[in-house]
């Protein structure tokens, strides 16, 4: 067994199940969203998910005021965004105008639903915790929505500075 520096370990931890994380700028009027690779479910009872995202981002700072964001889960023909929600600051560009993502009005959150996602949560922010450069926010899921025609893409990882991504459809098990 051969000894890491962490960073590199962590380039190692893959497959990596990537998230978009939509919020709802007021001040702006517009939603706002990234992709984000720390992402998990924390509860069953009551369903929560929680998403790690840097604590200079501007996601962030949009969700700490709204306190509620939506956890689209991609499909493959969502791939084309990703650099887009990856790279790019939602304070100084509007992505969803950029792209022109199809997207819908949600039941319960002013962030809206992204239609090419295999899964969509709206959720209510219930904690924030620090951890490290990252807040971990965790939200309570109001309502869940899946597209059952779809898989799931996974980061597989990186070649040539390119994130590598592969589609999982749960339906084929």
């Amino acid at each position: 067994m051969e000894k890491l520096e962490n960073k590199a370990a962590f380039q190692l931890f893959k497959p990596e199940a990537t998230v978009f994380v939509i919020a709802y700028d007021s001040v702006l009027q517009r939603p706002t969203g990234m992709v984000a690779g720390y992402n998990m479910k924390c509860s069953s009872n009551p369903s929560m998910l929680a998403v790690a995202l840097w604590v200079e981002g501007y996601t962030h700072k949009v969700i700490h005021k709204e306190k509620e964001f939506v956890i689209a889960v991609p499909s493959l023909a969502m791939e084309k965004y990703i650099p887009i929600f990856g790279k790019l600051h939602g304070n100084e560009v509007d992505k969803f105008a950029k792209t022109s993502i199809p997207n819908k009005k949600a039941k319960f959150v002013k962030a809206p639903l992204l239609e090419e996602a295999y899964l969509n949560f709206e959720c209510k922010l219930v904690k924030e915790v620090e951890s490290g450069d990252h807040i971990l926010f965790i939200g309570e899921v109001l309502q869940a929505y899946q597209n059952e025609n779809v898989g799931v893409i996974l980061n597989m990882g990186g070649k040539d500075g390119e994130r590598v991504f592969r589609e999982f459809n749960a339906q084929s098990l």
